[in-house]
């Protein structure tokens, strides 16, 4: 390798090739058969190495290297980096490993891992990492006459873990989600500060949640001002410029390759420069039918390009913020489903001791006021029969009226009285309280009844009128008039005075309603008149 000899270039691949056909007289080294046999060694060595390497040579540290480094120089410092100085081709890395190389030409190698060394490699700042050792090189004379380094770009694999982590505390913090006590709108505020917190991939984001319809709302910003962006949009909407509506329309990523907001720079994040590129993504769950949730702005990291492994970690994101807002609203669904159940359960007792009460009340009233057991017997299933009838008018939806006129003729009907020249039912179509209907089903069906043991419905001829209307007096109210005309009364007079429909008119309708009522017994027949206060009736 001695003398003048330049076999030292054979060989190396495109660099090699290079060397050999490059014009070293514009370069300070000069041409390659005067170099010194260390320098021919060195260079030798590199450029047969499939290891990165790059000679540094000399005080100015003239910058030599192989097939394998050449990458790691991007279009912009390759080929015209090849035989000058170091600190021409990377001024933007010199600062930190300038002071690397000097500690090297002094004799002291060094060693770095994974160290970010942002640099313009393609046209913009990069960020890119390197794992990488400077070593003094030696001539025969014990002098260190430049630095031999060896490197290995670690930019893909740095990406990948950060980006894993930032993957697996967005899962983390939706499965914490799930067991806190959170709306659906701060769970995807915290999820987005997370996603920005110290994320040189994500500076900024903005998310919107969609309805059934297809209409979005604003619900959470991240690193950046949400007055820039509507409040809601749905596919409709004319286009905006922040392709949100061609989102929901088309439910395909969409890249902005320029900020579409003109009066100031959109934030750069961890970096100085300012974000220029946007990518909005559709949120989609996994399921049939309309499976669209929602849509994401997010800010693209100013020092990287666009590439499939980027995009496809954001459509990862974008996919664990669907899946989080899918999971809440199952949730919540699942807690109203719960609550409602809970109520029902409550209404369901609170409705069953009540009428456990009212049965056991009309057990001991009608014993108490039966002369035989076949008479207890009779009068006990009437009224039983009475409450059941009602509880089938209670089981309906609570958004179904339930009527006073349905429930006089229900009675009346159950005890075979209809509408005759005898009979006459009639008044206004008013909706009753629900707390009311029970007690007023009993009275009716104690009316009833008394008037076909002793009234005017047991064939000894007469007539019945129930009417009902509301009264306008100092307190408004339901009045409800049952009106008997007979001709004997003897019988009559005697069974109302202390039997069970007595003490339900004057007693519990007045002490659970706040009813009043009037029950006279005059010559010609019987007069009840109950009125409802108009609050419990509409």
């Amino acid at each position: 390798m001695g003398g003048h000899s330049t076999d030292f270039l054979n060989g190396g691949g495109k660099m090699g090739a290079l060397m050999r056909a490059h014009d070293w007289l514009t370069s300070p080294l000069g041409v390659p058969a005067q170099w010194p046999d260390t320098l021919k060694s060195a260079v030798a060595t590199c450029l047969n190495s499939r290891f990165p390497m790059v000679v540094w040579w000399g005080p100015q540290l003239i910058m030599l290297y192989n097939d394998a480094w050449q990458p790691i120089l991007g279009e912009t410092k390759h080929p015209h980096g090849l035989g000058r100085p170091g600190a021409d081709s990377w001024p933007d890395t010199w600062p930190i490993v300038g002071q690397q190389f000097e500690s090297a030409l002094k004799g002291v190698a060094s060693w770095s891992e994974d160290l970010l060394l942002a640099s313009d490699r393609h046209g913009y700042m990069q960020e890119c990492y390197f794992t990488y050792s400077h070593s003094p090189l030696i001539d025969a004379t014990g002098k260190i006459v430049g630095v031999l380094t060896a490197v290995v770009e670690t930019t893909a694999r740095i990406l990948t873990e950060r980006r894993m982590r930032v993957l697996g505390a967005l899962s983390k913090a939706t499965i914490e989600a799930t067991t806190g006590d959170v709306t659906i709108e701060e769970t995807c505020q915290n999820l987005l500060d997370l996603l920005c917190s110290d994320n040189p991939d994500i500076p900024f984001a903005v998310q919107f949640i969609a309805d059934e319809s297809g209409h979005a709302r604003l619900v959470a910003a991240s690193q950046i001002d949400r007055a820039l962006f509507p409040s809601s949009l749905s596919a409709l909407s004319p286009d905006d410029v922040w392709g949100i509506v061609n989102v929901l329309k088309t439910r395909a990523l969409r890249i902005i390759e320029r900020s579409p907001e003109p009066r100031f720079a959109l934030p750069g994040g961890s970096w100085p420069e300012p974000t220029t590129q946007l990518v909005a993504l559709p949120l989609l769950r996994k399921s049939p039918g309309n499976n669209l949730v929602g849509a994401l702005l997010i800010g693209a990291n100013s020092r990287l390009h666009l590439d499939s492994e980027y995009l496809d970690f954001l459509m990862l994101v974008a996919a664990e913020l669907a899946g989080s807002i899918s999971a809440l609203r199952s949730i919540e669904t699942e807690q109203r489903s719960a609550r409602a159940k809970e109520l029902l359960v409550r209404e369901l007792q609170h409705r069953s001791r009540n009428l456990l009460a009212v049965v056991r009340s009309i057990s001991e009233r009608t014993r108490a006021t039966s002369t035989s057991l076949d008479d207890y017997a009779g009068d006990f299933n009437g009224r039983l029969g009475a409450l059941s009838r009602v509880q089938g008018l209670l089981s309906r939806e609570e958004s179904e009226a339930i009527g006073l006129d349905e429930l006089v003729h229900m009675e009346m009907n159950s005890l075979g009285v209809t509408d005759s020249s005898d009979v006459s039912i009639g008044g206004p179509n008013l909706a009753l309280p629900r707390d009311s209907v029970q007690m007023l089903s009993l009275a009716l069906h104690e009316l009833g009844t008394n008037s076909i043991k002793h009234g005017v419905l047991n064939g000894s001829g007469g007539t019945l009128e129930i009417r009902w209307k509301l009264a306008s007096t100092d307190k408004p109210a339901l009045r409800l008039e049952w009106s008997e005309r007979r001709r004997k009364l003897a019988e009559l007079v005697v069974s109302h005075r202390h039997g069970f429909g007595r003490t339900l008119l004057e007693q519990a309708l007045p002490g659970q309603l706040g009813a009043t009522t009037r029950f006279d017994l005059r010559p010609d027949g019987l007069q009840c008149v109950i009125e409802l206060p108009v609050e419990s009736a509409t």
